[in-house]
């Protein structure tokens, strides 16, 4: 990617220990787990549902 003046920007090098800890969180237990039943019923009532219902309640409402 490059800056407004055309020259490619350069990738600053994150703090050792901030790399250390996003290694950490990576390779965790629950790293890649998906979302289970509870996680997906509650993403679907508040993304759609809610923001659905919301939206039907003010334009009939």
């Amino acid at each position: 990617m490059n800056d407004r003046s055309g020259t490619p920007a350069t990738r600053e090098q994150l703090h050792p220990e901030l790399e250390r800890r996003i290694a950490a969180l990576e390779a965790g237990p629950d790293a890649g787990s998906d979302f289970d039943a509870r996680s997906w019923l509650w993403l679907v009532l508040l993304g759609v549902v809610g923001p659905a219902a919301l939206l039907l309640w003010g334009w009939f409402g």
